[in-house]
């Protein structure tokens, strides 16, 4: 899959195919997304941008980022003084590095790589959720049916450390261990690996994206979720700052324009999807409208809210498996804004 480094507001771009439609239908469709989007940007009005600021996204734009596309399109941003340039990163192993470096304010990463930055002492704090619930997936051929007959087989991984941690836990609770199968790096072409039958099945891959598009290509596969199969529940992907920076006080303006965005992507997801495609005709395919239809469910309506107990659960578990290796206080790592003191 190819990565868009651009960021995702870039200057609309009219659709090539959209003459496929009546032109009548085209019309009204477009005037209603207007309307739509006129009124809810007249809810409040817009305070004068107070922050400008650049979040640097975990890939390329997709169903993912809905919430955040939301925000931008009902004028939640604006209405809390919020200007937001989201950008796609060029190596999706960038971004957390670039807040840390002060490139940018915040980035879009996975509570499952947080530990480890935690650990490494790398000074990120979480401040918000945007996926709350695992988008992992470990992806096998269709003829595996359980988890038992993965014994003897190859697995590809994508990222080493945590992969291997799900990858052991899952086979654990069907009797198995890492010793009893293949393990290769793929790096992130997992679709590639199984479809070339280089492996037998593949884990890291996202069960909104890769999983359907196998789906949709045809490919008789079966689908295991690492949540169902002794790895703790986690939020699929955070917000990162520097810690420096956790009381800033753009952030819960931030967090508020976000839930509003959630609640506005809820209520309106296939207006939201129309202007995103408007904006992004690369998102009109029939795997990005599944994955947008698919990631709803999925989407954090309270995004500020930090579940300590999923958490510790989680660091708990990297501890069992050697990822982290120093006791690092929640705190120093994880936060809800609104329960910090204001900054002075």
């Amino acid at each position: 899959m190819t990565r868009n480094p651009h960021a995702c507001h870039l200057p609309a771009m009219d659709r090539e195919h959209a003459g496929r439609k009546p032109l009548m239908h085209m019309i009204m469709r477009t005037l209603g997304l207007a309307a739509f989007l006129a009124c809810a940007m007249m809810g409040r009005p817009a305070m004068a941008a107070s922050w400008q600021i650049t979040v640097v996204l975990d890939w390329f734009l997709n169903a993912d980022h809905a919430s955040l596309l939301a925000a931008q399109y009902s004028g939640a941003f604006a209405r809390h003084g919020l200007d937001v340039k989201l950008i796609a990163p060029s190596d999706p192993g960038s971004p957390a590095r670039l807040v840390a470096a002060g490139q940018a304010e915040m980035a879009v990463s996975y509570q499952t790589q947080l530990g480890m930055l935690a650990d490494q002492n790398i000074p990120l704090v979480r401040v918000g959720t945007l996926i709350d619930t695992p988008l992992n997936v470990l992806i096998t051929r269709g003829e595996i049916g359980d988890l038992a007959s993965l014994k003897g087989k190859t697995i590809g991984i994508s990222m080493p450390g945590v992969d291997d941690a799900a990858l052991d836990a899952m086979l654990h609770s069907a009797g198995l261990g890492l010793g009893d199968v293949h393990q290769v790096n793929v790096n992130f072409q997992l679709e590639q690996a199984i479809m070339s039958h280089a492996v037998d099945g593949v884990i890291g891959a996202v069960r909104t994206y890769e999983l359907i598009d196998l789906q949709q290509k045809g490919l008789h596969v079966s689908a295991f979720f690492p949540e169902e199969h002794g790895v703790p529940m986690s939020d699929e992907l955070i917000f990162l700052v520097g810690r420096a920076h956790v009381r800033d006080g753009w952030i819960r303006p931030f967090m508020e324009a976000l839930a509003e965005g959630a609640n506005t992507l809820i209520n309106h997801p296939d207006t939201i999807l129309a202007q995103a495609i408007h904006d992004h005709p690369e998102l009109d395919t029939p795997l990005n409208r599944a994955a947008w239809q698919a990631t709803l469910p999925h989407v954090c309506k309270q995004p500020a809210l930090l579940n300590v107990p999923r958490y510790e659960a989680f660091a708990t578990f990297l501890h069992a498996h050697g990822i982290m290796t120093h006791d690092v206080a929640l705190g120093q790592y994880a936060v809800d804004p609104f329960a910090l003191p204001s900054a002075p």
